[in-house]
C-alpha cells in the first residue's frame, strides 16, 4: 500500500516555530504513557484504507515517528502524514505484503514507547549509535548524512565545534545531536524540534545547534534561502540511519531488510530521496 503524497509547502515546515523557543517536551514515561492509549486513534487518522477486500487479512506493521520533522515526517497543510520516511515505510510495507499504520509521539520518548511495544519498529530518521545498539536492532541503513555546527549569521564566537565548550546548544535531549554537543563541553537546552531550535539560536536563547545536514538545508530552503544562520562545522563522521526494532525481532529485520534492498536495488529509495531532497540520500 503507498499513499499518495502531496507537494511539500512552506507552511508544514513552519508551522511550529510560533511555539515558544523554550517549550520543553514531557518527560518520556509520561509520553510513552500516552502514546500507548492514544495508538489506536493515531494509526486510524495517519493512515488511509487501500479499499482493497484482502486489505483487512493483511498483517500490520506499526511505525513509530514523530510526525514534526520535516522534510521526514511532518503534516501537510491538510493536516495529513507525509514526508520521506512516511513514503519509505509504505513502500516498504508495499514489498513485505503489509498494511502500515503510523503512531505519532514525541522524540523523547519514542525509544521508551519502542521499548514499551506500542508499535513495532521506529522511522523517523534514526542514527545509528553504539548506545542505541546495544538495546535494539537495526535494518540496513538507508540514509546517510553529516552533522553540522549552526550558528546565528552575526554570531563571531563559535567557529568550530571545540568552541561551544560551555556554550548553550538548543537539541532533543534524547538526540544523537546532543551526545555529540556535551562531548564538547556544550549544555543543552532541550528543544526536540528543529525549527524550533533554530529560533533558540535566533533569538540568543541558545548559542548554536547540532543537526543533519540534510535537515539544516531543507529549512533553510523553506525559509527562502535566507541568511540569518550560518554552517561554521561540519563533522568529518558520515551518519547512517534505519529502521529501529526492539531486540528479538529477527524475523522482522530479516523482511525489513529484504524489502529495504529490493527497494534500494530498483531505485525507488533514491526516487524518494530526490523527491524531498533533491538529491540521492541512500549512498555514503
Amino acid at each position: 500500500m503507498k499513499k499518495k503524497v502531496i507537494s511539500i509547502l512552506l507552511t508544514a515546515v513552519l508551522a511550529t516555530g510560533m511555539a515558544a523557543c523554550g517549550s520543553n517536551s514531557n518527560t518520556a514515561s509520561n509520553s510513552a504513557n500516552n502514546t500507548a492509549d492514544n495508538a489506536q486513534n493515531t494509526a486510524e487518522t495517519s493512515t488511509e484504507s487501500t479499499g482493497s477486500a484482502d486489505s483487512a487479512e493483511k498483517p500490520v506493521l506499526t511505525v513509530g515517528m514523530e510526525g514534526t520533522y520535516a522534510p521526514y515526517t511532518y503534516h501537510d497543510e491538510n493536516g495529513t502524514l507525509t514526508g520521506f520516511e512516511v513514503d519509505m515505510a509504505n513502500a516498504i510495507g508495499e514489498k513485505m505484503g503489509y498494511d502500515v499504520q503510523f503512531v505519532e509521539t514525541e522524540w523523547d520518548s519514542i525509544t521508551a514507547a519502542l521499548d514499551a511495544g506500542n508499535f513495532d519498529v521506529v522511522m523517523n530518521q534514526v542514527t545509528i549509535t553504539d548506545e542505541r545498539k546495544e538495546k535494539f536492532d537495526f535494518s540496513t541503513p538507508y540514509i546517510y548524512s553529516k552533522p553540522v555546527l549552526i550558528v546565528a549569521a552575526d554570531n563571531t564566537d563559535i567557529n568550530s565545534f571545540e568552541d561551544i565548550n560551555g556554550k548553550k546548544a538548543a537539541e532533543g535531549l534524547t538526540s544523537n545531536f546532543s551526545d555529540i554537543a556535551r562531548s564538547y563541553g556544550a549544555e543543552i537546552v532541550g528543544q526536540d524540534k528543529f525549527a524550533l531550535a533554530m529560533e533558540c539560536v535566533l533569538s540568543g536563547e541558545a548559542d548554536c545547534a547540532i543537526n543533519d545536514e540534510l535537515t539544516y538545508a531543507y529549512w533553510k530552503q523553506q525559509k527562502g534561502g535566507e541568511d540569518s544562520t550560518k554552517i561554521v562545522a561540519e563533522s568529518d563522521n558520515v551518519n547512517s540511519s534505519a529502521i529501529m526494532v526492539k531486540k528479538g525481532n529477527d524475523e522482522l529485520i530479516e523482511k525489513l531488510n529484504s524489502a529495504i534492498d529490493e527497494l534500494l536495488a530498483d531505485g525507488t529509495v533514491k526516487e524518494i530521496s530526490e523527491k524531498y531532497f533533491g538529491m540521492d540520500v541512500s549512498q555514503p
